[in-house]
């Protein structure tokens, strides 16, 4: 599914509701303070750029 991250307004692929082994999210190493920040913020996902800026912080 086509999907625009709520950060940047970018279109990405989400396999959320599909194959989450093809997700890029799933790749992406968050803490559980970085996703409990994400889920604060945002009401859906985010493209890979957006949650890498979040695993590097």
């Amino acid at each position: 599914m086509r999907k625009i991250c709520p950060r940047c307004g970018s279109e990405f692929e989400c396999c959320a509701d599909g194959d989450m082994a093809k997700c890029h999210c799933v790749n992406v190493r968050l803490s559980e303070v970085q996703r409990a920040t994400i889920k604060a913020q945002y009401s859906d996902c985010l493209c890979r750029d957006c949650l890498l800026y979040f695993a590097e912080r």
